[in-house]
Formats: C-alpha cells, sequence, structure tokens
C-alpha cells in the first residue's frame, strides 16, 4: 500500500482587535515660542514605525506626532509641534516569530495642560488595532494507491488563502502655492492626514493610488489668521507581492509615519510656498478562496486499515463589502455669546464600539469624533472650539452569514461637507466601510493510515437485509459491512450517490476473496 502524500497550507488570523496605551509627557516650550496662557486644540497623529514580532509577543516603536495650538498673554495665536516616542510590548500566547502583521495606531483622546507658562503636560491615549497571520503547513494523505478495491471517499472543502501580506513606503514630495498674494508668517495647522483612493492587482504586484490632505491654517505677517485653500498631494504605490493575479482580493490600509514641512519665499519674496517632505507607508493583505478536493475517508473490504486523521480548523472568506455610507448631524454652537464667522477646519475621528452579526446583517455602532476651530464675529480672543461626538449605527445585509462569525470591519472617512448658518453648522460626513465576514470551519484531514492484516468475514451470513438509519450514507453501509460502492448499488439497482431514506431496506451480499 502507497500513502500519496500532499501539503496543505492553512492560514491563521489572530485578530488584535484593540489595544490601548496612554502616553504622556511634559514639553518644554522652545526659547523662540512665546508663553502659554491658554490652550485652544490639540491634534496629532500616530506613526507605527517598526514591529518586531517574538515568540509571545510584539515591540511597537513609532511617534505621536502632535501640535498644540495656544493662545499667547497678549491674546495672539501660536502653535508647538513635536514628538513622543511610543516603544510598546505587547503579549499574546498565540504569537510566533514568523507572522506578518497588519497594524494601524489611531489616537482615541489627547490632550494638554498647562504647568507653567513655559511648560504643558500631554496626555493621549492610543489605539492599536489590526490582526497578526501566520501559516501551518499539514502533509495530508491524498490518495492510496497499490492496494486492490481500495474504496476512497472524497469531499470539497473551501477556505481563503492569503497569497501575501506586505509592507512598502513611499517618499511624497511636493512644493505648494499658498495663494500668490499671500505672505505667510507662520504655519498654525496642517492636520495631514493621508486617504487611499483606489487599489488595483497586476500580475505579482498590488497598485495603491492616495493622496496626503492638507487643512492649511496660517498667520500673516500682518496677524491675521488664514483659512487657505485644502490641498491634496497624489501618490502611487506598488508592492511586490509574488503570486497575485487580476481578480483576487485585496486589502490595503496607508499611514503617515513622518511629515514635515518648510515655508518658502516666491520670486517676490512674499512667503507662500509650502515645501512638504513626507513619507507614507502601506500594509496589503491578498487572498482567494480556494476549492479543493481532499481524501475524507478510505477502506478495504478484505483488510484492516487503520487511519489517522487530525482536525484542523479552516478560514472561510464568506463575503465580503466596500459600501459608503453618510453621517448627518446639525452642531449647535455652545457658546451662546460668541456668533461664528469662519470655520478654519473640521477634525474628525471614527471609533466602532460595537461590530455584530445577525439575521444576514452585519451591523456597526460607533461614533464620529469632531472638532471644530473657528474664528468668531467678536471676542475675548482670536479662536473658539466646538467639540462634538456623532453616534451612528449602519447596517450591511450579507449573504449566508451566522451570527459565530467574525466580522472585519474597516472605516475610512472619505468626505466632510458643512453649511454654517449663525450659530448651526450642518454638517455631512461620508464614510466608505470595507466589510469581511470569516467562518472558522473545522475540518478532519487524513494524515496517516496502515494495513492491520486479513479480516475474518468467514461468520457473516451470505444475505443481510439492512434497514437504512437517520442521516446514514450508502458509503456508511458499504465501509460497516466490507462491500464495495458498486457491489452495493448493483445489487439493490440503485445510484451510488443516491441519498437513503430511514428506514430503506438494503440487501448486502458477502462477498468471498479467495487466495490462490
Amino acid at each position: 500500500m502507497d500513502l500519496i502524500k500532499d501539503i496543505i497550507k492553512l492560514d491563521n488570523r489572530i485578530n488584535f482587535s484593540r489595544f490601548q496605551t496612554f502616553l504622556e509627557s511634559e514639553v518644554l516650550v522652545p526659547d523662540i515660542k512665546e508663553d502659554v496662557f491658554e490652550i485652544i486644540k490639540t491634534e496629532g497623529y500616530i506613526s507605527l514605525k517598526k514591529e518586531d514580532i517574538m515568540e509571545g509577543k510584539i515591540i511597537l516603536r513609532g511617534d505621536l506626532n502632535y501640535n498644540v495650538i495656544y493662545i499667547t498673554q497678549d491674546k495672539k495665536i501660536s502653535n508647538l509641534y513635536g514628538k513622543l516616542e511610543l516603544n510598546e510590548v505587547i503579549e499574546k500566547d498565540d504569537i510566533t516569530s514568523d507572522m506578518k502583521s497588519i497594524l494601524i495606531g489611531d489616537i482615541e483622546h489627547i490632550d494638554c495642560s498647562i504647568i507653567n507658562e513655559r511648560k504643558i503636560k500631554l496626555g493621549c491615549l492610543v489605539n492599536i488595532k489590526g490582526s497578526l497571520f501566520g501559516r501551518d503547513k499539514i502533509d495530508i494523505v491524498r490518495d492510496i494507491t497499490g492496494l486492490d478495491d481500495i474504496q476512497t471517499h472524497r469531499k470539497e472543502i473551501h477556505y481563503e488563502d492569503i497569497v501575501g501580506v506586505e509592507k512598502g513606503e513611499s517618499i511624497v514630495k511636493e512644493i505648494i502655492s499658498l495663494g500668490e498674494n499671500e505672505d505667510i508668517e507662520s504655519i498654525i495647522s496642517l492636520n495631514p492626514k493621508v486617504k487611499l483612493k483606489e487599489t488595483r492587482l497586476s500580475d505579482n504586484k498590488v497598485i495603491l493610488g492616495g493622496v496626503v490632505e492638507l487643512n492649511p491654517v496660517a498667520l500673516s505677517r500682518e496677524g491675521d489668521i488664514l483659512k487657505l485653500k485644502d490641498n491634496n498631494i497624489e501618490f502611487t504605490q506598488f508592492i511586490e507581492v509574488p503570486g497575485v493575479v487580476e481578480g483576487m482580493k485585496e486589502d490595503a490600509y496607508v499611514e503617515l509615519i513622518d511629515f514635515k514641512f518648510d515655508l518658502k519665499e516666491d520670486e517676490e519674496g512674499k512667503c507662500n510656498l509650502l515645501e512638504v517632505d513626507s513619507t507614507v507607508k502601506s500594509r496589503v493583505k491578498v487572498s482567494e478562496n480556494i476549492t479543493r478536493e481532499i481524501l475524507e475517508d478510505a477502506y478495504c473490504p478484505y483488510k484492516g486499515l487503520k487511519l489517522d486523521d487530525k482536525c484542523l480548523n479552516l478560514n472561510k472568506l464568506v463575503d465580503f463589502r466596500v459600501e459608503d455610507f453618510v453621517v448627518s448631524e446639525s452642531i449647535q454652537n455652545d457658546r451662546e455669546d460668541i456668533e461664528i464667522k469662519e470655520i478654519l477646519n473640521i477634525d474628525t475621528k471614527v471609533f466602532v464600539t460595537d461590530n455584530f452579526i445577525m439575521e444576514n446583517k452585519n451591523t456597526l455602532e460607533g461614533i464620529i469624533h469632531v472638532d471644530i476651530l473657528y474664528t468668531p464675529v467678536e471676542g475675548l480672543r482670536p479662536v473658539y472650539t466646538i467639540t462634538e461626538e456623532i453616534p451612528f449605527k449602519y447596517s450591511i445585509d450579507l449573504n449566508n452569514t451566522k451570527e459565530s462569525m467574525q466580522s472585519y470591519v474597516k472605516i475610512d472617512l472619505e468626505e466632510i461637507d458643512y453649511n454654517l448658518q449663525k450659530n448651526e453648522i450642518d454638517i455631512k460626513i461620508k464614510c466608505k466601510s470595507n466589510f469581511e465576514v470569516v467562518e472558522s470551519i473545522e475540518s478532519k484531514f487524513i494524515v496517516n493510515g496502515e494495513l492491520q492484516g486479513n479480516l475474518d468475514l468467514s461468520s457473516r451470513p451470505s444475505i443481510t437485509i439492512y434497514i437504512a438509519k437517520e442521516g446514514e450514507t450508502l458509503w456508511d453501509v458499504a465501509k460497516r459491512y466490507n462491500t464495495t460502492l458498486e457491489e452495493l448499488a448493483q445489487t439493490n439497482e440503485i445510484d451510488k450517490e443516491e441519498k437513503l431514506k430511514e428506514g430503506q431496506y438494503l440487501i448486502i451480499e458477502k462477498k468471498v476473496v479467495t487466495e490462490i
């Protein structure tokens, strides 16, 4: 008897859910900056620069990039840029050193308080979300040969095969005109964000297209606060992923890991050019659904055959969608004595608080945190802020889902439209949702087998009348009575693929094997 072996590769995905860490530091105000009198707003982003995956843990290194906007003693607006290091060790028992990762850091809450006019205290709650991907290789028995009348039963399995998880980086540079008539003293806020606009698959590569989005707020040489035109710096990135072809499914994530800028003068000596030098990091996962036939069972009618099997979990991609939805809200100015003159920028963050599957729907619940920076018609200071949390609930119809399945979701904020009417702001936020529903299915694989000698069938009657039980198949009966599917089907004049009914009578004839 010969066992024909094969290798099956099984992907293992560890959902990180949400890991939180808190960064805190005291920051000295540089000598070139004026004293801090009142803090208006703190904004920032997380850049994960390095991930070291070891047995049982992952070490993350990166930065919190912050911008503190404040008011000086003489009621002028100023700001302070800086970085805090992020060094975090996350321990999980099922992490192995050969895994690959897609992890994204974002800010849940950032705040700043004044210790004295030359020192501030910065605190930031950071979320780390994403997944780790591992792969097991298992030797399985694909076929059995070299044995007369060997009976084999096969079945199809369906599972998601992750073709590759890879990373890439791009340098995104450009010199932007802030307006030919402008003369800028300093940049108060750019609030840079990177957004993914499109993805494409080609042979052995993933092509990403996106933008680095800037929302400039500046201070003119005359001391006026300027809301300048928004700018998008386009970029294209090519990531090598061996084995990728068109038609597979891709997931892509982008983040800003470094951002520098410098104000430049134009030919007329006006300071209105912005030189941007940024680094965008991307992570991609490419997968496809595989249908494969495997050996489920085998026996020999006249010899004992012992099979060893192993139960393994397969991840099957049940459904995936990309859909847009809009969250709308009317936000009231909470200061009745202050009338809004101009909105300088609107900063938004989205947080998913619940994600569940029920009745073939994947439902998301969460909040969108909104920070609005504006100038007043009249006020005691040059700028004010409004902070609001907008709850949302969104459901998407899915196919053939169960509540036990795992849903992975990513939400990107695409566009923000607003309309100011006196002290009321009507805001519409366009969101893009990426749903991925995965089912973990336990499947049995034959991994080994051995013969155990001839079977003694002499005591078995020549003819047996058998009554089928509920759920039994013709294969079950043929194996139990050491006959073949063909013989059993021929004797009973039925098709060997026919399903048995409970109580159905079957005639089983004993086959005598004589060795000469």
